[in-house]
């Protein structure tokens, strides 16, 4: 147990509440995972998480603004008007299976305290603070892997990835959010059972995705999961968009490092020899995006995230050409590798219509179709990817200031229900999906 905290300024007020009432109904409680591991490091958490000895159903008893959901992960939501507090039962470790394949398929023991530590996926989440002695709990070492900037498994390496495939996808996220490296056997596990991603379901890869796009770090995760060898498993139709599999993820790979030592946005100069060579522009659309994330906080939309994935591979029928071209492209491309690899329809219509409008937004001729264009649906989303697209290649920033005047003025007479959709990553939010894996950020 570590010296005293005092993080109680930084820790939802919400979140304290929850906390409380469990340890006065007579219940073990604390904030767990990646709320502790990001008050430690001295930023602040989006989301709180709980974890306690009251089962699911003691929790909905207590709390009338309540709810159990989940079966794989069985857990309690409790809401305070559109925010969620996550609170779950402390659990072991599920016995081991006499099957071959040892992904978790259900995970519903209740256990003590250390044994919900140690059944956790890294020794950086595994961490629970106590909001009576303001002291963190460490059974697993993590805050030495903080100090350390290491990602570490809790257990074998191999066997936790095999448990659950996820897993390797947010190691690389928190390595890439955080900066950190891995520890050495987690790296060699990485590489071996990269392959057993394809044993998860489209959706909870595509999910996961998602996140990396959000985390504010989506280039050097990309970066990652092509050094792991995740990449090529995980989405193998979009990597032959690039060329044959192994060249291409060296094409990558080599763009990536000719481009980190480099200005953000390209010069006329690199846009004549090849900004909008398809492996750059990924890199520079991911870039851009990063900065996005980190200067709005906005949740970006599914769609606007699949055309930043395919505007590298449509990028010089986004730059010129016609319309017909680019819609050739698009089907071609985009609704092909999208429905293979799970992207929801609605997803995918939007993102064509962001890059079908894109057209329309950067055209001189534009002038006078531009209130109707303003009345889009879409309209927000395809002046974020303008936004974007210019950040990237630095092209488009006088287009870019006109749009975005337009935009101020209709914003301003938009219905709220509209204004409401572009709402802020900050926190969890009830129409989000719940975790697939345990809570820890």
């Amino acid at each position: 147990m570590a010296g005293t905290q005092d993080f109680t300024e930084a820790i939802d007020p919400d979140a304290l509440k929850v906390v409380r009432r469990l340890l006065t109904a007579g219940h073990e409680a604390y904030l767990v995972g990646g709320c502790v591991r990001d008050l430690y490091l001295g930023r602040r958490p989006k989301d709180f998480d709980i974890a306690t000895s009251a089962t699911p159903e003691a929790i909905r008893r207590l709390f009338r603004n309540s709810r159990v959901i989940g079966r794989r992960f069985k857990l309690a939501h409790v809401f305070f008007g559109a925010k969620i507090i996550e609170t779950a039962t402390f659990r072991t470790a599920p016995l081991p299976s006499e099957d071959e394949d040892l992904m978790i398929t259900h995970d519903n023991e209740w256990g003590s305290v250390e044994d919900d530590a140690r059944r956790r996926d890294f020794t950086i989440n595994g961490l629970f603070f106590d909001v009576e002695t303001e002291k963190i709990v460490d059974f697993v070492d993590g805050m030495d892997d903080l100090d350390a900037k290491l990602i570490r498994t809790i257990g074998d390496p191999v066997l936790r990835f095999r448990e659950d495939p996820v897993r390797m996808i947010r190691a690389v996220k928190f390595a890439a959010r955080l900066d950190f490296d891995f520890e050495p056997a987690t790296y060699q596990a990485l590489l071996d059972v990269a392959p057993d991603i394809v044993k998860c379901s489209k959706a909870r890869v595509l999910e996961e995705i998602y996140k990396l796009l959000r985390s504010g770090a989506a280039a050097r995760s990309f970066e990652l999961m092509l050094q792991t060898g995740l990449f090529e498993h995980m989405m193998l139709p979009y990597l032959r968009m690039f060329g044959d599999a192994p060249a291409a993820k060296q094409r990558l790979l080599d763009a990536a490092a000719s481009l980190r030592d480099e200005p953000e946005a390209a010069s006329d100069e690199d846009a004549e020899r090849g900004a909008l060579d398809p492996a750059r522009l990924m890199w520079r659309m991911l870039a851009a995006l990063d900065s996005y994330v980190v200067q709005t906080d906005e949740a970006v939309q599914n769609g606007v995230l699949q055309a930043i994935l395919f505007a590298p591979l449509v990028g010089r029928e986004l730059a010129g050409g016609s319309r017909q071209a680019l819609d050739r492209a698009i089907e071609a491309k985009l609704n092909q590798v999208g429905s293979v690899i799970g992207v929801a329809r609605r997803d995918r219509e939007l993102a064509r219509q962001i890059l079908m409008s894109h057209h329309r937004l950067i055209e001189p001729g534009a002038r006078r179709r531009r209130p109707a264009l303003a009345q889009q649906q879409y309209f927000h989303d395809a002046l974020v990817f303008l936004g974007l697209w210019v950040a990237g290649l630095g092209d488009g920033r006088h287009e870019l200031d006109q749009w975005q005047r337009l935009a101020q003025g209709t914003r301003a007479s938009e219905p709220a229900v509209q204004q409401k959709r572009r709402r802020k990553r900050s926190g969890r939010r009830r129409e989000e999906a719940p975790a697939a894996d345990a809570p820890s950020g």
